[in-house]
């Protein structure tokens, strides 16, 4: 059998095609030799089995060969695809010794080490080196001294400078998210690459692997079990760059795409209509949503620089008005979609963890929720509830999309190519109606600015539409059918999502819908400028305005965006500051409260209590006495609540400190 797959690789090997791709590797350096199954399939379909079945001895047996004709130690051969993608989770005994081929998110990707090869033993006795083959997974000596003078048992010294090694690295495979369903934990899979194939992957790569299935036994203490860890022996690695997304479409569905896409008018209606049918209401969160789900490419510029093109969403808003639902509906309907819950995530498991690898006993980095989602949606809900050092662990994320990690010694830079849609409560889980709604979240301002659209969702009582929504919830439970009976079905609209995405980059050179945009925004700042109002809007909410139009182009399938575009995505940002950004002491949009978290009017009255606690300190030698900052501040009516809010934010932050009960002082005078 040995004799006959020898010849058979011989002659496959030995093909003048093969020997021309030889010739230009050896050319280039390289020490792989890779090759498409299909070609091995077309050649001799009895190869094709014995790879298939028996890949060690197969390898084995082509790297000699392989060694033979170029001469060159450490040659191999390495096989491209397989006849189909075992799923990690399918992965069974059946499989053990077989050469298959696994698609997954990379978790975890250790150091490379040097791993023997061909060790070289010196004898005490007598001098003589041995040269031992390490073929197994153990370290090998020699049994005994191959001078035949000598032949004794040892003891040998190991020369390292003589022995011969190769790079070994170990990397950790994860389901990708877009394939689990109905609340699964992703399986993983342990994988071992060699020789000039490591450090391909990093963490959050998505990579399609061939490899040979083994297994090893597992040991409880000192005792042996009888069960056998899996692990893939790496022939080839493939970096998937646009995603195992692509590969979901069908010719049939294309064509039923491109047909939909004749019916303009319609079919943003339709994919709108489409979102979270079970929830309702909610048309302009919807809207947003969907176009979000689309998105559109970024703009690199000139000098490298790298202009987002996702949009991040945040909903919060009072108990029961169905955040967490949509949140949900998102994340399993978005290509590639994680969910995830603020309450039950740290900043490590949302951005990256550094762990100790069980293979190579070093310290290496595993990817989070937001790596994984990278080039999807990742759905934070209860975004309130994360402590303040993880949700900053976000902030970069937000806007350069990388996350910046130096943990255990390890610094590195991962890819957060994915928009976020969060989900939050207010601190009293009720938003009360005096104050502006972002001021009672408990969410550093810092990062609500990073969002493009922020939703106040309000459970008010007006008879119709709770009418309406209480005929809504009834219909859910006596006739579901008919009432989420949505134009699209969930899993089509994820097919004409992840078209979109791949065939419509719609450019913004239509000049009229440029002028919208530009006299939207000119117009707005306008106000400010003539008559002191608050700043309604920022060159970031500008960006929103670009983002969102080009979204809506890609939504309709188009390539262009229209002046329609550009009206729509203004809608939704005025609907968003409105929401957000409404001081209700001034009447007025003051997108300060989402930049700042403070609204001009109350930053005025802040920078005067401030003053006032400042004049009084000079008047009372040192510390401020606490009612007579009450009194000033009532007689130039600066609102009791408000004066005991700034005193105790002023606290936290250190600007003000109470050196005895009833005084204020300020920390730096």
């Amino acid at each position: 059998m040995e004799s006959n797959l020898k010849e058979k690789l011989e002659d496959f090997l030995h093909k003048k095609e093969i020997q021309k791709d030889l010739r230009k590797v050896t050319a280039s350096g390289n020490k792989s030799l890779v090759v498409e199954f299909e070609k091995i399939l077309n050649h001799d379909k009895d190869l094709a089995a014995n790879l298939l079945d028996a890949p060690v001895q197969f390898f084995e047996a082509a790297d000699e060969i392989l060694e033979n004709i170029t001469k060159i130690s450490g040659f191999r051969l390495r096989v491209k695809g397989a006849d189909k993608v075992i799923e990690i989770r399918n992965i069974r005994a059946e499989h053990v010794g077989k050469f298959i081929q696994v698609e997954g998110v990379v978790t975890r990707a250790g150091e490379v080490k040097p791993e023997a090869r061909e060790a070289v033993f010196k004898c005490r006795r007598c001098g003589e080196e041995n040269r031992v083959l390490q073929l197994g997974e153990l370290f090998r000596e020699p049994l005994f001294c191959e001078n035949p003078n000598c032949g004794k048992k040892g003891p040998f010294d190991l020369l390292i400078e003589n022995t011969v090694f190769r790079d070994w690295q170990s990397i950790q495979l994860q389901e990708p998210p877009e394939r689990l369903r109905g609340g699964r934990m992703p399986r993983r899979l342990d994988c071992i690459i060699r020789d000039d194939f490591v450090d391909r992957a990093v963490p959050g790569n998505r990579v399609l692997i061939t490899g040979a299935l083994r297994v090893f036994q597992e040991r409880l203490q000192k005792e042996r079990r009888t069960t056998f860890r899996k692990i893939l022996f790496v022939s080839h690695v493939e970096i998937m760059q646009k995603g195992v997304e692509e590969t979901e479409l069908t010719p049939e569905d294309e064509v039923k795409i491109k047909e939909l896409a004749k019916q303009d008018a319609w079919l943003r209606t339709n994919i709108i209509q489409s979102i979270a049918p079970a929830v309702h209401g909610h048309e302009a969160i919807k809207e947003a949503i969907a176009l979000q789900l689309f998105g559109c490419n970024p703009v690199i510029l000139s000098d490298g620089t790298r202009l987002r093109g996702d949009t991040h969403i945040l909903l919060t808003g009072d108990p029961g008005t169905a955040k967490s639902q949509i949140l949900k509906w998102v994340a399993n309907v978005a290509p590639r979609g994680v969910y995830t819950s603020g309450m039950k995530s740290t900043g490590a498991g949302i951005t990256a963890a550094a762990v100790r690898d069980e293979m190579s006993g070093g310290w290496t980095l595993e990817a989070g929720a937001l790596v994984i989602a990278d080039g999807g949606l990742a759905c934070i809900d209860e975004f309130e509830k994360m402590r303040d050092e993880d949700r900053s662990a976000i902030l970069e994320s937000m806007e350069q999309q990388t996350i910046s990690v130096a943990k255990a010694g390890i610094m590195a830079t991962l890819n957060t190519r994915t928009a976020i849609l969060a989900a939050a409560n207010p601190v009293l889980g009720r938003f009360a109606k005096e104050e502006p709604a972002l001021k009672q979240l408990p969410i550093d301002p810092v990062i609500l600015s990073r969002f493009d659209l922020v939703f106040i969702l309000r459970d008010e009582p007006r008879t119709d539409y709770d009418r309406s929504i209480a005929q809504h919830v009834l219909h859910l439970y006596t006739s579901p059918g008919k009432v989420l009976k949505a134009p699209f079905d969930p899993e089509f609209l994820r097919k004409i999502i992840i078209y979109a995405r791949k065939n419509i980059d719609p450019k913004l050179d239509d000049k009229e819908a440029q002028k919208v945009i530009e006299d939207f925004f000119v117009g707005w700042r306008k106000s400010a400028a003539e008559s002191g109002d608050p700043l309604p809007i920022t060159v970031r909410q500008l960006e929103s305005i670009i983002r969102l139009a080009k979204a809506n182009a890609r939504l309709r399938l188009s390539d262009q965006v229209t002046v329609e575009d550009a009206n729509r995505a203004i809608s939704l940002i005025k609907t968003s500051l409105r929401d957000a950004g409404f001081d209700v002491d001034k009447g007025k949009v003051d997108v300060d409260l989402i930049m700042t978290g403070i609204p001009r009017s109350q930053r005025e009255r802040h920078m005067r209590l401030m003053k006032i606690i400042e004049e009084l300190e000079e008047k009372y030698g040192g510390a401020a006495p606490l009612e007579q900052i009450f009194q000033m501040a009532d007689s130039e009516k600066i609102d009791r609540r408000f004066v005991d809010w700034v005193i105790s934010e002023e606290k936290k932050r250190g600007h003000l400190y109470e050196p005895k009960q009833g005084m204020i002082s300020r920390a730096v005078k």
